[in-house]
Parts: C-alpha cells; structure tokens; sequence
C-alpha cells in the first residue's frame, strides 16, 4: 500500500467574539439585591450572546497518481449563555455551515478503492451528499457551579485525555448527558460523567452512543469479514471518572473510561519540570494506558463486533525536553503492546499522546513504536505561535488484521503550523496554517525495536 500525502490546512478567518462575562462561566449575578429582589426571569434578560465564524480550506496532495481532494467551507454560529441565579445557568447554541468548494470528495479512489480521509469531515460525513441544509443545534444545557462543585445535565463541551472536543474543522464534537466536577482545597479535582449521545465534528446529527461508531471508516475486520461493526453495536452510554492533581511543579491525571458493553479504557499521566520557574526547564511526562474489551465488545456476533472478545492491550509514552524563554523542545515515545489494538472510536475524540500530532491517529493499531521530536515557539507577546513536528511510526505488517485496523505501513510525518492571534479592535480573529506530509517508509530503513 502506498502512503505519501502532503495536506495543507488553512484556518482562513477565525473569529469568536462574546458580549459579558466568561463562556459558561458568567459571573453571579446577585440574587438577593437590597432593593429588590431579582427573578429568574429578568436575569435570564441580562445574559451574554456568543458568534463565531470560521472558514476553513484543505487540500490533499496525494503521490503515485492518487486523488487528490481540496475543500473550503465556512461556518458561522450564535449562542446564548445566562447569568448565573443562585449557581443555576442555562445555555444554547447553533451553527451553520457552507459548502464553497469542493473536489473529488465523494469520490473512490480507482488505485486503492479508498474514499477521501480527511476533507469530508469539514460537513457532513453521515450524508456526503448534502450541500445545503447543514445546521446543528449544538449546546443545550441546564449547569449549576459553586466554588468547588459544578454540573451540566443535557448536551455541552467535555474534555479530557481520549474523549474529547477535537475541535479541528468547522466543528467539534459535544456530548450529552451529565457531567461534573468538584475541586478540592487540596488541589485535587474530580470528575465524573455519563453520557447517553453526541454528535461528531463533521456530522449534523445528534446520534446515540451505539450508533456513533464508523462513520469515521471502519478498516479492516480483525477476522477477515467483510462486515463491520458499523450499526450493529449495542451499548447504554459512555461513563468517565477523572482524577486530577497539580502543584506548582507537577501533575498528575487519572481517567477511566467504560463504553458499556464494549471495552474499558485506563489513562494515567505525569507530568512536570525540574529547574527555575523564570529560566531553562527540564520537562518530563510518563503516559500509561491499559484497554480491555467488555461484554462481547459491542455485538453477540464477533464479527460485528468493536472489540474482539477478551481482546486486551496496554502502551506507554514518554516525554523529555526543555523550555527556555517562550521556546519548547520536547523528544517523545510512544509503545502500544502487540497484544492487541489501541481502539477508541475516532468519532469520540483524539487521543493525546506526547507523539501524537496534527493529522495522525494511533487508534486501530498494536505493536507500534514511535518516536518524534516537537519545537515549539511564541513570539510578538504570544500572539504568534510557531510549532514544528518530526516523527516516525513502525506499524505492524501490512497483512496483520488483528494489529493494523487501517493497513498502515511504516510512516514518517512532519508538520508546520504556523498560528497567529489578532488583539486591540481585532481581538478575537485568529489565522491558522498548517502543513503536513506524510511519506511511507516503503523499503523499511530506519527500525525501531525495544
């Protein structure tokens, strides 16, 4: 299989502009004034209203006479965010998105039979076809916050290590449910969620959480089938437990994911730095990972089903570098056990390994190795960021189902990102270029073995 791609992104405009308070965070409004008694329903008149505007162009430059494939859409979005009242707030949002430009993007590859990768995900995935009506209700929630507990019931943002916003199109993923978190004097924070549905980035639709699974692709089945688990997956929610804590020169995070009835996930995290807080720093991270498959993985025939039954794995990432003035450089690593696949639904969110970097995914693999270099740098008082990104993924072989999900062989992968953020009368307008390229190592000269 040939890979060698070379995408460039660009974030033509981006603006995000609110009138009030903090997003989700507004201040308290006091309920209890010595004049007069404030309702509900005059602080729901004092809220904030939120717009953001992106536009955004990709293209892919595929080698060997592949397809290439370009797109550029633009979005816009409205939201309203309420005060609090007595801890309680309400908010909701919507966005739009159109469609300029497009190539090749619902089309097949004749080479390889493959369908476009990265492009389609600027709109809607679940429907290719559509070009006009693309709009989605996005936020639509009831929180409470107080000084160390806050909670979200209905559809809002989460965060965390492998579920995620992957907010990199037009886009990003929102989860419903309920989730919460409660800090504690100590520096402790936890958190806990439950989440029952969600809509991806490049979707339109809210979906339930055993029907998000493969719109994304969902390789090759592990068993040599031509079925897949996309539709025939059967699972209640996804439920989340997080532990956090941080001081002034380290932190440590702890997060446990069940997807009901089709695998359990534990990512663990250090990170800190050795060395004065104004000058050069020594950086570190460890990362840990532990995955096994639950009930029958998501369907009672294997075959269409996630996980494989019984089917375990585990990895570790490591970190080291250094920070000086505004200047990050940082060499990573990255092992996943050859046990099993690393499997966490690509609709979900985007894994954060130290490795990891714009336009790769590890999910779907086993047996990897990785190493890759990153420099970092922001000048014009961090209004300009530059980032810088090097590495090298050793698969395993082409013809191994059961450890290469996708087919992926050996691969090298840089990328330039180049991030400029505007203030005075344009704060809040962001440019973004981003430069990949990813070339195969076809002959296999450079091995990593541990």
């Amino acid at each position: 299989m040939q890979v060698k791609a070379f995408l460039i992104t660009i974030f033509v405009l981006g603006i995000f502009s609110k009138v009030g308070a903090q997003h989700h965070l507004a201040t308290e409004h006091n309920s209890d004034s010595t004049e007069t008694k404030e309702t509900f329903g005059k602080v729901l008149n004092t809220g904030d209203f939120e717009f953001h505007l992106r536009s955004y162009f990709m293209h892919t430059n595929n080698s060997h006479n592949l397809l290439d494939y370009s797109a550029w859409g633009t979005g816009a979005g409205l939201g309203y965010f309420s005060p609090r009242w007595n801890g309680l707030g309400i908010g909701f949002s919507g966005f739009f998105v159109f469609r300029h430009f497009e190539n090749n993007l619902k089309e097949k590859d004749p080479q390889t039979g493959m369908g476009n990768r990265y492009e389609k995900s600027l709109f809607d995935v679940h429907h290719p076809e559509n070009s006009k009506d693309m709009d989605r209700l996005e936020e639509f929630y009831v929180s409470y916050d107080s000084k160390k507990f806050s909670a979200w019931f209905g559809r809002h943002h989460f965060e965390s290590p492998l579920l995620n916003a992957a907010d990199n199109r037009l886009r990003p993923n929102l989860f419903s449910g309920f989730s919460s978190t409660y800090t504690a004097t100590s520096g402790l924070k936890f958190s806990g969620a439950w989440f029952s549905h969600l809509i991806s980035r490049g979707s339109l639709e809210w979906l339930k959480v055993e029907e998000s699974l493969g719109f994304y692709g969902t390789g090759r089945n592990p068993l040599g089938g031509e079925e897949t688990y996309r539709h025939h997956i059967k699972s209640k929610g996804i439920g989340v437990l997080g532990v956090e804590f941080s001081n002034e020169k380290f932190q440590v995070q702890s997060w446990n994911y069940l997807a009901e009835g089709i695998f359990a996930t534990n990512f663990t995290e250090v990170t800190g730095f050795v060395g004065s807080s104004t000058s050069k720093k020594w950086i570190y991270g460890a990362q840990g990972f532990v995955q096994r498959a639950q009930g029958n993985g998501g369907s009672q025939d294997p075959i269409k089903a996630y996980t494989l039954p019984e089917e375990e794995t585990h990895g570790l990432g490591l970190k080291s570098g250094l920070q000086w003035g505004q200047s990050e450089l940082a060499f990573n690593f990255l092992y996943i056990s050859d046990k099993g696949r690393y499997l966490f639904p690509r609709e979900w969110g985007r894994e954060k390994f130290f490795v990891s970097m714009q336009r790769e995914r590890f999910e779907g693999m086993g047996g990897v190795r990785a190493i890759g270099i990153s420099y970092d740098k922001t000048f014009i008082q961090d209004k300009l960021k530059v980032s810088l990104g090097s590495s090298y993924v050793q698969t395993p072989g082409l013809e191994d189902l059961k450890l290469n999900k996708y087919g992926l062989p050996n691969y090298f992968h840089f990328i330039g990102l180049v991030d400029y953020r505007f203030d005075g009368i344009f704060q809040g307008l962001e440019l973004q270029l981003l430069v990949a390229h990813k070339d195969e190592d076809s002959e296999k000269k450079f091995l990593l073995n541990t």
